[in-house]
């Protein structure tokens, strides 16, 4: 399995509309892409603008083709209207426990 955790910092005044935007991509992936078993939007508990993806799939391939789908495309042409520039961190790893 291979997980993907995104941390971006949000614009402010744009809180509805990005959780929209942001919402709508994460149950196209669950629902629309077999590689896709997990992807959570988490809001942190100490900076308000401040939000983490956790995103899970099968493999590196599943989460590479991820990109190109037509939901990731859309929020991608959306996100500079909620993402403050420059705080997008992305970490890639293997999961390697996963308990339910």
């Amino acid at each position: 399995m291979f997980s993907r955790i995104v941390t971006v910092r949000i614009l402010p005044g744009v809180q509805e509309d990005f959780l929209a935007a942001i919402s709508a991509n994460a149950d196209a992936s669950v629902r629309d892409e077999p590689g896709c078993v997990r992807f959570d939007v988490c809001a942190d508990r100490e900076d308000s603008l401040r939000f983490h993806l956790y995103e899970v799939y099968t493999d590196a391939d599943a989460a590479e083709a991820h990109r190109s789908t037509p939901h990731y495309l859309a929020w991608r042409a959306s996100a500079d209207r909620y993402v403050e520039p420059g705080t997008q961190v992305i970490h890639s790893t293997d999961l390697v426990h996963c308990a339910h």
